[in-house]
């Protein structure tokens, strides 16, 4: 059994697109444009019990989104996952005995 498993997983935000100036401010007000934003994008991976990984790529991927997903402070608009067999964004409490999450600055830390 795999400690944690990630098939599909993608995450759209939606955000306003704001022309520039006054004038495409008074239009924005008016009649909005929206862009949706995929991070992450169909992300698939296993990690077998005891072993140690890394979680690289450039700003803007969702690798952070990814994490939170992982841990279940975010759900998913698509994908499924599986950490130590629970469905994260359940937030059962056994998971949540097993699983943590620590986010921050090195020097916060």
């Amino acid at each position: 059994m795999s400690a944690i498993e990630a098939r599909g997983l993608t995450k759209i935000y939606r955000t306003y697109r704001k022309k520039s100036g006054l004038r495409g401010s008074i239009k924005g007000l008016v009649r909005r444009q929206y862009e949706e934003i995929r991070a992450p994008n169909d992300v698939s991976f296993t990690i077998e019990e005891g072993e140690l990984v890394g979680f690289l790529g450039p700003n803007g991927t969702g690798k952070t989104t990814v994490l939170k997903m992982l841990s279940g402070l975010l759900n998913p608009t698509s994908g499924e996952a599986r950490v130590l067999g629970f469905v994260p964004w359940e937030r059962r409490n056994d998971m949540k005995r097993q699983f943590s999450l620590l986010m921050g600055k090195k020097n916060a830390l």
